[in-house]
C-alpha cells in the first residue's frame, strides 16, 4: 500500500514537473518569438531607413552635380556674354552724342553690372564647393545678399551661440534647405520680409527660416491628393532626417510660415 502511495506521489510530482516544464517552455518560446519579431521589425525599419538615406544621398549628389553644371554655365557663358555687353556699351558711350543718350547708356551699363554681380552670386550659392571653401554662414549670407539686391524682399540674418563646423555634407544640405525655404516664401507666400535665425548650442544646431507671407494650413497641404501635392515640405523633412534631425513647419493663413530644422550636434560630425 505504501509502495502504491509512493508510486502515485511520484507520478503526480513527475506530471507536475512535466507540466511546469512545458509551461515554462511555452512561455519562453512565446517571449523568444515576440523578441525575434521585435528584432526583425527593428531590422526592417533600420534597413528601410538606410535605404531611404542612401536614396536621398544619391538624389543630393545628383542635385549637387546638376547645380554645379548650372553654376559653371552661368559663370563661364552667361557671365562672359554680359561682360561683352558691358564692353560694347563702353564703346557705344564714346560713339553716341547728347546727354540723354549718354545717360541711357550709363543706366544700361549699371543694370548689366548688377546682373553680372547677381549671376556671380547665384553661381557661387549653387556650387557646393562654396560651402567647402567658406562654410555655411558665409554661403548663407551670400544667398541673402543676392535676394536683398533684387529689391522686392528684405532679408535679415540673426546668429546666436558660438559657431562650429557641421561638416561639409551637413552644411551643404542645410544650405539647400534654407534656399528651398526662402524660394518657397518668395514664390508662393509673396513674403516681403525673410528672417533667418542660426542658433549654435553646445549639443544642438537650429536653423529657422521665417517669413511674413500668406501662410497656409499645414494639415490641408499634407492631405492633398497626389495630383495636387507638391514635394517641397516632404523634401525639407527628408533632408533634415538625412542629418538625423527634425524639421518642424508652422504656418497659418495670413500669419506667415516658420521652418525650423534642429540637429543634434554629435550626429552631424
Amino acid at each position: 500500500m505504501t509502495d502504491t502511495n509512493n508510486y502515485d506521489i511520484v507520478l503526480v510530482v513527475t506530471g507536475t514537473v512535466v507540466v511546469l516544464l512545458m509551461a515554462l517552455f511555452s512561455v519562453s518560446f512565446i517571449f523568444y518569438y515576440h523578441r525575434r519579431q521585435r528584432e526583425s521589425t527593428r531590422e526592417k525599419q533600420a534597413m528601410q531607413a538606410d535605404f531611404e538615406r542612401e536614396l536621398l544621398q544619391t538624389q543630393l549628389e545628383t542635385q549637387n552635380h546638376t547645380l554645379l553644371q548650372v553654376a559653371e554655365e552661368l559663370h563661364d557663358n552667361v557671365g562672359q556674354l554680359l561682360t561683352v555687353a558691358v564692353m560694347r556699351l563702353n564703346q557705344l558711350e564714346d560713339e553716341v552724342e547728347g546727354e540723354t543718350a549718354q545717360q541711357s547708356v550709363q543706366q544700361t551699363r549699371e543694370v548689366i553690372d548688377t546682373i553680372i554681380a547677381d549671376v556671380r552670386s547665384l553661381a557661387k550659392t549653387l556650387d557646393h564647393n562654396t560651402v567647402r571653401r567658406f562654410g555655411f554662414l558665409p554661403s548663407l549670407t551670400l544667398e541673402l545678399e543676392r535676394i536683398q539686391r533684387v529689391g522686392r524682399v528684405q532679408t535679415q540674418l540673426q546668429t546666436t551661440g558660438e559657431p562650429f563646423s557641421l561638416g561639409e555634407q551637413a552644411e551643404t544640405v542645410l544650405l539647400r534647405i534654407a534656399q528651398e525655404s526662402l524660394n518657397n516664401a518668395m514664390k508662393h507666400a509673396h513674403a516681403s520680409m525673410l528672417i533667418v535665425l542660426v542658433d549654435y548650442q553646445p549639443d544642438s544646431f537650429t536653423l529657422t527660416v521665417s517669413d511674413n507671407g500668406d501662410g497656409f494650413r499645414v494639415d490641408e497641404v499634407n492631405a492633398r491628393l497626389i495630383d495636387r501635392a507638391g514635394s517641397g515640405l516632404s523634401n525639407l523633412q527628408r533632408r533634415a532626417k538625412l542629418l538625423h534631425g527634425a524639421c518642424a513647419i508652422e504656418s497659418r493663413p495670413d500669419a506667415g510660415t516658420r521652418v525650423c530644422v534642429t540637429l543634434p550636434r554629435n550626429s552631424v560630425n
